[in-house]
């Protein structure tokens, strides 16, 4: 039965290679940001008077607050995979990529379900009476050409989530360009990279950002195109292999997530912790991707199949949690803070997963096929050549299927 499901639900690659382990590392930071944001409706609507403080709990709070950090596990992980191929080509000789087919990939790919998913989103709130209509369609619009942080400088009202996709965006747009410090030697691109990670989070700290854009975030994605260097040149393989790498990988995330917030430190320990926290995401995922052990852990069972949904629940977590938290967090479990709060993690999971899976099977899937164009006409010609007069010899085109 599983094997049936897992393959029903797993994602479409455009090639036939698969590492689950990748959407391992995705499953990773959609449940952290989706935790940050339950527990944050959670202590803001609740009307319960905890008998405990929940100030009690410093390291737990600490790691839920540091929860937010997850977002650049996400660009991370974008950096990686959109990189890999061009490093197969600059790096080994391998096939050269189209620019006009990557573009087209992105737009085929990623806009139709977007589209879909925020207009529903769009809708829901105008049914629900969340918002007015001359306060959401303009926030809409500015969310649908990926321009809402520019233009308004706020985060998006349809869900505040699509901050990260606008980053994204830029981050495809000039990607290709960026790419292109692979066809530099070995030492010297890495050298290079390490040096422009380190050069634009200092500027960040010096000029921080005014709105939410890629200038915030690039060395993220920078650490990803660095992981895609090493990966794709084998680099340290066996070395990688050792059983210790294991238990560093848990050290290394929990660091990750218990360091203090930047904004809570000194300007010169804040530029320190700036500094290493992409390169702890660059050890930890090339540790996730070299390690069997590791590998394992994020490749079991349903991990990969949750972490293969990530675009759509990450899309619809937050207002699954808005629309239907209103209700649950009427539920109560003693007066005690940890309990409430993990009931409410589980009365809200459960339905942002349903309605992940149902918007992941019929809304994201089907374009996750690069033929979904050409599969749409062919079944158009299908439908209007079956329903030629009997004495045409027309035969239907078969439907090619990935």
């Amino acid at each position: 039965m599983f094997p049936n499901l897992a393959n029903k639900f797993r994602r479409i690659t455009t090639n036939q290679l698969y590492l689950p382990e990748i959407d391992g590392m995705r499953f990773l930071s959609l449940s952290l940001v989706t935790l940050f944001h339950i527990r944050g409706f959670f202590l803001d609507k609740t009307t319960i008077h905890f008998a405990d403080n929940v100030s009690d709990y410093y390291w737990f709070n600490r790691f839920m607050v540091n929860a937010d950090r997850s977002v650049p596990l996400f660009f991370a992980i974008s950096g990686f995979i959109l990189c890999t191929p061009f490093a197969h080509h600059y790096i080994n000789g391998g096939k050269k990529i189209m620019l006009k087919q990557y573009y087209l990939r992105r737009v085929t790919r990623l806009e139709p379900p977007y589209f879909i998913v925020m207009i529903c989103i769009f809708l829901a709130q105008l049914a629900l009476g969340v918002n007015n209509f001359h306060t959401l369609f303009p926030s809409l619009l500015a969310s649908l050409i990926y321009s809402h942080n520019l233009i308004f400088h706020q985060t998006p009202l349809v869900t505040v989530v699509a901050w990260t996709l606008e980053v994204e965006i830029q981050y495809y747009i000039m990607a290709p360009f960026l790419f292109r410090l692979l066809m530099l030697p070995k030492y010297t691109r890495r050298v290079l990279i390490t040096a422009l990670i380190v050069f634009f989070v200092t500027i960040q700290n010096l000029y921080p950002p005014t709105f939410l854009s890629i200038y915030g975030s690039i060395q993220h994605f920078l650490i990803g195109i660095l992981i895609a260097d090493f990966y794709v040149s084998g680099f340290a393989i066996d070395f990688f292999k050792k059983w210790w790498f294991a238990p560093l990988a848990a050290v290394l995330f929990f660091t990750m997530f218990l360091m203090p917030r930047w904004e809570e430190t000194h300007q010169l320990d804040r530029l320190y912790l700036a500094i290493s926290y992409p390169f702890m995401i660059g050890l930890l995922y090339y540790i996730i991707l070299r390690n069997e052990a590791v590998k394992k852990v994020f490749s079991y069972k349903f991990v990969p199949i949750i972490g293969g949904m990530c675009y759509t629940t990450y899309l619809i977590h937050y207002t699954v949690i808005s629309m239907v938290g209103r209700y649950t967090v009427l539920v109560h479990f003693t007066h005690y803070y940890l309990p409430n709060l993990f009931l409410q993690f589980i009365l809200l999971v459960i339905p942002i997963m349903l309605f992940a899976a149902v918007f992941f099977l019929y809304v994201e899937r089907p374009f996750m096929s690069k033929k979904w164009i050409d599969k749409l006409m062919k079944k158009d010609k299908h439908t209007e050549e079956t329903n030629m007069p009997p004495h045409t010899d027309a035969i239907a085109p078969p439907v090619k299927i990935d």
